[in-house]
């Protein structure tokens, strides 16, 4: 017999001009803002909060990668970005030897310069662009890089690479500023 699954709690941590500052999961929702309290530079910010219990741990992520999406809270990094369009079935095969990467990284900036992956969008990871192309992870890593070399890609660490924004509208949490 297995373990019902295990209610999770959904919270939101408010300021006090009701600006939506982090959105969390947790089973102990207390807990957990004691270890906010002592690595969040944010947490005296925090006047309020609210708490949504869920019938599973799954359902918590869901909701919450939902309401960072939609809510756009000021201090979360995953899943609070815009995602560059990727079809892998439209990439064309690069096949052969000599000259993939550069190939590579010629599609990649067509995406950019045409605005369909416009500045601060995150971008495919090194191995589904090679997958895409029949290229690989490694010619696809090449590519990557001659981009970042020319100033067209940005790495976050934690969040994954990113198309340059010359107007520095990324955030170091890797969401877009919507003020701008």
């Amino acid at each position: 017999m297995t373990d019902p699954p295990e209610r999770t709690a959904l919270y939101r941590l408010y300021d006090a001009d009701d600006v939506l500052l982090y959105v969390g999961i947790s089973n102990n929702p207390e807990a957990r803002w004691e270890r906010h309290k002592m690595f969040r530079p944010w947490w005296p910010d925090v006047a309020r909060n609210r708490v949504e219990w869920l019938p599973s741990r799954d359902a918590a992520f869901a909701a919450e990668e939902i309401a960072i999406r939609e809510e756009a809270p000021r201090f979360n990094g995953a899943h609070n970005y815009l995602l560059a369009p990727f079809d892998p079935e439209t990439w064309p095969q690069l096949p052969g030897r000599g000259g993939r990467a550069e190939k590579l990284a010629e599609l990649i900036r067509l995406e950019i310069t045409s605005d369909r992956w416009p500045p601060g969008s995150r971008i495919p990871n090194c191995r589904a662009l090679g997958e895409a192309t029949g290229t690989g992870k490694t010619v696809a890593t090449h590519a990557i890089r001659i981009l970042r070399r020319e100033g067209r890609l940005t790495f976050l660490h934690g969040f994954g690479l990113f198309v340059t924004d010359p107007e520095n509208r990324l955030r170091p949490h890797g969401r877009r500023n919507p003020a701008t």
